[in-house]
């Protein structure tokens, strides 16, 4: 069993999950001290977690700490996923609780996202070892003789690129393709100025 003062859970929340590899993206992240949640029933667990939240919590999950959220998460719906997961808080030090203000699928999120790994083109031994078995039946390839009398045309025109004019009026300033800044704040000035001016 986990010492109670060193065992910890940490609440993510207003943040948003996203698909393929799942993750909780921007979220806000609120530690509480297993002591506090051990002493909790389920229906005392949500009206807590909306309370520290300061919002309605519609889905609650939790996974491991440092396991991949595809592969260690679990929904908190009732009173038996909420046993569930106190006894792996007994289990291991660490736990995280995600919030989802979005009510999103996450677990056929999940399922796509083994899905795509299932269909991915894995290299297997036969095929390594049939591509260095061609490799080995190469015959040697002589360079082209040619190749010594072609000659670098070092009197190319070169492209002319456009600089970018900062003294131009900010409503009629115009992307062109290939302009140079100076700086990446002049890049950001005329983009939101071309934004502004153009809707």
């Amino acid at each position: 069993m986990a010492e109670d003062a060193d065992t910890i859970v940490d609440v993510h929340y207003n943040g948003v999950f996203t698909p393929t590899p799942l993750m909780y993206f921007n979220g806000v992240k609120a530690f509480v001290p297993y002591t506090v949640v051990n002493k909790m029933n389920f229906p005392d667990f949500i009206p807590f977690l909306e309370k520290l939240t300061n919002g309605r919590c519609i889905d609650v999950y939790y996974c491991p700490h440092e396991v991949r959220l595809s592969e260690g998460l679990h929904a908190i719906q009732n009173d038996c996923d909420f046993n569930e997961f106190l006894e792996d808080i007994n289990e291991k030090k660490r736990l995280d609780v995600y919030v989802d203000h979005h009510h999103e699928p996450l677990f056929h999120w999940i399922q796509e996202e083994e899905a795509d790994l299932e269909d991915e083109d894995l290299v297997s031994i036969d095929d390594v070892d049939s591509i260095l078995e061609d490799g080995l039946k190469a015959e040697h390839v002589e360079d082209d003789e040619n190749d010594d009398l072609v000659e670098e045309d070092h009197n190319a025109i070169r492209p002319i690129y456009l600089r970018h004019d900062h003294t131009q009026e900010w409503n009629e300033m115009k992307p062109q393709l290939g302009m140079k800044y100076s700086t990446t704040t002049e890049l950001k000035y005329f983009l939101s100025c071309y934004d502004v001016a153009n809707g």
